[in-house]
């Protein structure tokens, strides 16, 4: 630590030197100054967290050296040892925030004493400005681990079974648990006409998502993820208490809407999941993405999937029209069975059986009690268990053959669906 030392008379400088012991503080640098340009001179130049200045000096008192301080070096700490028991000057040291005020002729002892003081202070100081810049750290790290988190919740029927999720948010530190509910939304932004037609994409992103951030904090909503994963098209997930109820929710969106339209003259066609659980959240995502694909929200529409799937399963009741989805089960059962060890998208499943991601997933897990993310991972473990009995690949070789390039993943994977560790399975079945 180092501490720069300002005074114009140079027998209080040699003084202050030699009569402070500044090793029993932990001070190692001692800086001098008899004016203020010479001060400012090496709080630029050097790492300088403490200064002890006296206050009347010619070209810049030291009053004028913390004005300075608190403009350029705002984390310095400062202290004032000066003659002069002026009642204006110790108003101004404190409007200035500095850290004490110490009268002249100089007693090494107290000032010793106060010195240790201001060392604790700049100390305390340091780990403040530690914390805040780990905080900001954090939560930048926060948010990109929540953006890969809801990308595989989300996205990929292959690379988490849902209920893995949970595991799968402890592991990157998120506060999600089975019991956690999350409102999952997708948004289409009309911009053709509209003034975010030519916006630059950080442009766009950053005016849509003031605009939820403003919504969202009226409303006592916390946005999960805010992600734009086709040209016009964003998916929004969204945390929030049971206080709010659905149709309050579907009031917020209505506001985002008409908002959208005034401020950007955009019109937004919107469509929702209310509160799933966390191992529901998928299934009505893919039910969200088949019906905005199938059916087009109208501008300015907010429609509610909840709602809208029970009107549906009115019309096919009444009508008598309830399509079977067998062959198409069978199907997508077929392909899974023969391509399990690769990386296998909703949306080549649903291209297979010609039905949307989301129907598709409702559908399998409907007909077959289980999703189709469990599905492929039943299929995986069955043959990471034959491989394993087999005895010829090593754990980490059987883990990249059915499909799992995260071999710590796949052993706690393993354990959870077969009850032991692989490599105690293997074990076991050596003969």
């Amino acid at each position: 630590m180092n501490i720069l030392l300002v005074d114009d008379n140079i027998y209080t400088i040699r003084a202050l030197k030699s009569g402070i012991d500044y090793n029993a503080l932990g001070i190692t640098g001692v800086y001098t100054a008899r004016n203020m340009a010479c001060a400012v001179e090496w709080l630029e130049k050097e790492e300088i967290p403490l200064v002890l200045t006296d206050i009347e000096m010619p070209n810049g008192t030291g009053l004028q050296l913390l004005e300075w301080i608190n403009e350029h070096r705002p984390g310095i700490v400062t202290l004032f040892c000066t003659s002069y028991a002026n009642f204006d000057y110790a108003k101004k040291a404190v409007e200035l925030h500095s850290f004490d005020y110490y009268l002249k002729p100089i007693q090494y002892e107290d000032l010793q004493k106060l010195l240790a003081k201001a060392v604790e202070e700049v100390k305390k100081r340091a780990q403040a400005k530690a914390k805040e810049r780990y905080e900001v750290y954090w939560n930048d790290t926060l948010r990109v681990h929540k953006s890969h988190f809801w990308e595989d919740a989300l996205f990929w029927v292959d690379s988490y079974d849902e209920e893995e999720l949970e595991f799968l948010a402890e592991s990157r530190y998120l506060p999600y648990s089975a019991e956690s509910r999350f409102t999952t939304v997708i948004l289409r932004f009309e911009k053709e006409k509209s003034r975010m037609n030519d916006f630059p994409r950080n442009l766009e992103r950053f005016v849509a998502g003031n605009i939820m951030e403003e919504l969202c904090e009226k409303a006592d909503m916390q946005i999960e993820l805010f992600l734009k994963y086709c040209r016009d098209t964003w998916t929004l997930v969204l945390s929030h208490g049971d206080i709010l109820t659905k149709e309050e929710f579907h009031e917020v969106l209505a506001g985002l809407v008409h908002n959208m339209g005034e401020v950007l003259h955009c019109a937004v066609s919107v469509c929702y999941a209310y509160r799933c659980t966390l191992q529901d959240v998928r299934g009505r995502y893919m039910l969200l993405e088949g019906f905005c694909r199938e059916h087009s929200p109208k501008q300015d529409e907010v429609v509610d999937i909840d709602r809208f799937e029970e009107e549906i399963c009115e019309v096919k009741e009444e009508h008598g029209k309830v399509q079977g989805t067998g062959n198409a089960i069978a199907k997508v059962k077929q392909y899974i069975d023969e391509h399990f060890c690769e990386n296998i998208t909703r949306d080549t499943l649903g291209e297979i059986v010609y039905l949307s991601p989301g129907y598709l997933a409702a559908s399998f897990k409907r007909e077959t009690g289980s999703s189709l993310g469990s599905y492929i991972i039943e299929r995986r473990m069955e043959k990471a268990k034959a491989l394993l009995a087999d005895g010829k690949l090593t754990v980490s070789e059987v883990a990249f053959a059915v499909g799992y390039d995260n071999f710590t993943y796949f052993s706690r994977l393993f354990k959870n669906k077969v009850g032991v560790m692989p490599k105690e399975y293997k074990k076991g079945r050596k003969k």
